[in-house]
């Protein structure tokens, strides 16, 4: 199975957040602060010989961002072959990232995280795990954003009132 896996880097500008500062006029002063991992999987051959050939413009486009304060960009993408069951080059990403898994669907790319809570979260107890959605605009935007959470009793949506019951039960 091929997957694009993409790696971003944050950087902030703590010069932003002063009382008058003027972008452009005043010096920046930007800090590294992290950075994401995105993926795309089950890459055909003409999908993988379309990607080494003009490279990820699209996803570009819609993972990176830079205002005054904040901005995300690609440092490195690479093709993998995870394998057919995952067990290829590696993990996508470290045990405590949440990776953006990208997909192509209705004619348009869409956006989609999971993630179950370690030993060290902080999360109610009662919340088993997490999974969101969306689809992304240029400039690293979200549209159509969901959220769901699991509990015992099933998936519900981070504004359904049984969510709040179930948690306040916990």
């Amino acid at each position: 199975m091929q997957t694009l896996v993409i790696n971003t880097q944050y950087r902030e500008n703590y010069a932003a957040h002063n009382e008058g500062y003027e972008h452009g006029v005043d010096e920046a002063h930007w800090k590294f602060k992290g950075g994401s991992t995105y993926f795309v999987t089950d890459l055909t051959e003409a999908n993988v010989n379309s990607i080494v050939a003009n490279g990820i413009p699209v996803l570009t486009k819609l993972i990176e961002s830079k205002n005054a304060a904040f901005e995300e960009y690609i440092i490195d993408w690479e093709i993998r072959d995870l394998g057919k069951n995952g067990d290829g080059k590696g993990p996508i990403c470290e045990s405590w990232e949440i990776a953006t898994q990208f997909y192509y669907e209705d004619k348009q790319w869409k956006c989609r995280t999971h993630h179950t809570p370690g030993d060290e979260s902080y999360w109610n107890p009662a919340i088993i795990s997490r999974a969101e959605q969306w689809i992304p605009g240029e400039g690293g935007t979200r549209n159509d954003y969901q959220c769901q959470y699991k509990v015992a009793n099933g998936w519900f949506d981070a504004k359904d009132p049984q969510l709040k019951k179930e948690v306040e039960a916990a």
